[in-house]
């Protein structure tokens, strides 16, 4: 498989020369502010909070006629907040998205077009240089360029190898679900009847949450979709029977997830990982530097998998997902919004989303750097080349969210209320459908 992160030195020099004339000469009005919402905070402490002060001081640096206001949301409503204030008339120019939202931005149509505005101005080389070119074709529907991509992110699979090694497991090894059980089970601890570390974390909650175990292994069963033509959605079928009766397992059979998992949130599961209270948990991958800072067990022993299967012909699949970049249709600032917004997505910023921000660079320029080459960073490169052979994006004008929520639910009728699979997956599918 080829080096995501290869690019030839002449488009590496051209993409450095071209990426700061794209809006070309013309100045900003003078003192303009442009708000922002965002889920993070310039005064945080977490790698991206870090990586955003860094990116907006660069720019406003570059552009002392733009000031940035950034004001924080919770991440879970961001995108629906986005849309409803843009309704009420007071949308900020520029607000993230999340890609399980984005059918919700496309269907409301309240995203300025960017093409005219970034993309058409980009050059030959800075496209060539593009890690995930799909991303930002993803995100065209209806000949219009809703958002642009920040940070591509994808739920992963966290390990520990030192949690391996003691197990006497390679990691490698792991590639059904069957396997993953087995794992867990060799990974959990206990006291007497007390649990001091689970197998695995499971976020089954309804609220702040997104694809889980049972989705993961749902898509994979299914080329990597959970929606046919019109977003009709594909969940009440064998395939989807087998992926939540393998997750109601991991809490009722092997007894490797709390039954408390049904009220966890992806928050709470990667707070658990790192505090040493699961052996393996998912998230998305843009919480890689949050682990490696805060993780007492040693950062060196972090590692990202790949997700295993039913048959183990291939990897579970990478659902693709991140946070983008939409700057509203009624803003009056929409010149300067776009000359942030292209430069928070483009080559320079993305330095700093990749250190200190723990994020795996979009632009293979940045991946090349002698600074990005250190063994630290081979995660990252290990993560490029899992989305490379598995990366799956769901159609981005479906209501993707509220489905993975709708498939927890599924989850909890089986093991809580003992509902038959197929069952609470047609009540799962019709709600689904509902919302489309």
């Amino acid at each position: 498989m080829a080096d995501r992160f290869r690019v030839t030195r002449r488009v590496l020099a051209a993409a450095a020369i071209a990426t700061p004339a794209l809006f070309g000469t013309r100045a900003a009005r003078a003192n303009e502010v442009v708000t922002m919402w965002t889920f993070l905070s310039t005064t945080g402490t977490t790698p991206r909070d870090r990586a955003l002060k860094l990116i907006i001081d660069r720019f406003e640096s570059q552009n002392p006629a733009i000031k940035i206001r950034v004001e924080s949301q919770v991440w879970s409503t961001l995108a629906e907040r986005f849309v409803m204030a843009h309704r009420a008339g007071n949308a900020p120019d520029i607000g993230w998205v999340n890609g399980e939202n984005m059918g919700l931005l496309v269907n409301a149509g309240v995203a300025a077009d960017l093409g005219p505005l970034v993309t058409e101005k980009w050059s030959p080389a800075l496209r060539q240089d593009l890690v995930l070119p799909a991303a930002n074709e993803w995100l065209k529907q209806g000949g219009r360029q809703h958002a642009l991509p920040i940070m591509a992110l994808s739920i992963v699979l966290f390990g520990r190898r030192d949690l391996f090694r003691e197990a006497g497991i390679d990691p490698a090894s792991v590639k059904t679900w069957d396997d993953f059980a087995r794992a867990a089970a060799r990974m959990q601890r206990a006291e007497g009847n007390r649990v001091e570390r689970w197998g695995t974390g499971l976020p089954l909650s309804t609220d702040r949450t997104t694809m889980s175990f049972a989705a993961n292994a749902l898509m994979g069963s299914q080329g990597g979709r959970l929606f046919g033509d019109r977003c009709a959605p594909l969940l009440a079928n064998e395939h989807g029977a087998r992926a939540v009766e393998m997750e109601a397992d991991l809490v009722r059979r092997h007894r490797v997830a709390s039954p408390e998992s049904f009220a966890h949130t992806l928050d709470d599961a990667i707070e658990q990982f790192i505090g040493g209270r699961v052996a393996m948990a998912s998230s998305g991958n843009g919480r890689f530097g949050n682990v490696v800072d805060r993780a007492a067990w040693g950062a060196s022993e972090l590692m990202m998998m790949p997700w295993p299967s039913f048959d183990a012909a291939k990897p579970g699949p990478q659902y693709m997902s991140g946070w983008f970049a939409a700057i509203s249709r009624n803003s009056r600032r929409q010149e300067a919004a776009a000359r942030f917004v292209d430069y928070m997505c483009g080559p320079e910023a993305m330095e700093y989303w990749t250190e200190p921000g723990g994020l795996v660079p979009l632009f293979r320029s940045v991946g090349e750097k002698p600074q990005f080459r250190e063994a630290k960073y081979d995660p990252l490169r290990s993560l490029a080349s899992m989305w490379a052979e598995s990366e799956v994006w769901l159609p981005a004008d479906c209501n993707v969210a509220r489905t993975f929520t709708d498939l927890n639910r599924a989850t909890q009728r089986v093991v809580l209320g003992n509902v038959p699979a197929l069952q609470a997956l047609r009540e799962a599918e019709a709600a689904t459908r509902a919302r489309q």
